[in-house]
């Protein structure tokens, strides 16, 4: 794999190619308002105790490092993923080819809010109104994949122990790509015996 930051050319034409690079800042303030705005109207509509709000939040951020780790391992590298043709490529392939590509890190809020709409949609047919409490800690958890992953891309591993996830996700690009798909949450990759079996990077 290629361990460029140049940008690779997805479409010919040139909305479509314009669309799929975008500030990843911008994104991921936005994304994170949007949760802050839902949950404050979750919380004025509907009466829970506090620690009833705190429990279903972070119930929503544990679902998310799940939906997280199944999205990367059996939609994102399925078999086509390093196919130029397909469209999966576009989505995720293509950063395995330019991962320091940085206008193209995260999903363009095009894409991303449709999607936040029907995950938000999925979760009000099964969990009715708590879905204002439980979406936000969903987003907010999408959120801070998005920072965790563009800080990676684009820094030195800190001296923290941040320092683990930023070597968990490295290996998966530059030593084997069909392991390690948990980024927030490395702990899906033992459940489902997904671990890095070689920790050196070279």
């Amino acid at each position: 794999m290629k361990n460029s930051k140049e940008s690779i050319r997805l479409f010919e034409n040139p909305i479509l190619e314009s669309l799929t690079k975008t500030n990843a800042l911008f994104v991921i303030a936005t994304l994170a308002l949007i949760s802050l705005s839902i949950l404050l109207f979750g919380i004025i509509k509907i009466k829970l105790s506090i620690l009833g709000y705190i429990a279903l939040f972070f119930s929503g951020t544990f679902v998310y490092t799940l939906a997280e780790y199944l999205i990367h391992r059996f939609i994102y590298h399925s078999a086509e993923y390093k196919n130029p043709k397909k469209l999966i490529f576009k989505i995720h392939g293509m950063h395995h080819t330019t991962p320091q590509d940085k206008q193209r890190l995260v999903l363009p809020l095009p894409v991303s809010i449709p999607l936040a709409g029907l995950f938000i949609f999925v979760f009000w047919l099964i969990i009715g109104k708590y879905v204002f409490i439980f979406f936000p800690g969903f987003l907010m958890g999408y959120s801070y994949y998005l920072s965790l992953h563009y800080f990676i891309h684009t820094t030195k591993p800190p001296k923290n122990f941040f320092r683990y996830l930023w070597k968990h996700h490295l290996l998966h690009h530059y030593k084997n790509e069909t392991v390690a798909f948990g980024l927030t949450f490395p702990l899906w990759d033992i459940i489902f015996g997904t671990m890095p079996e070689d920790k050196k990077l070279e």
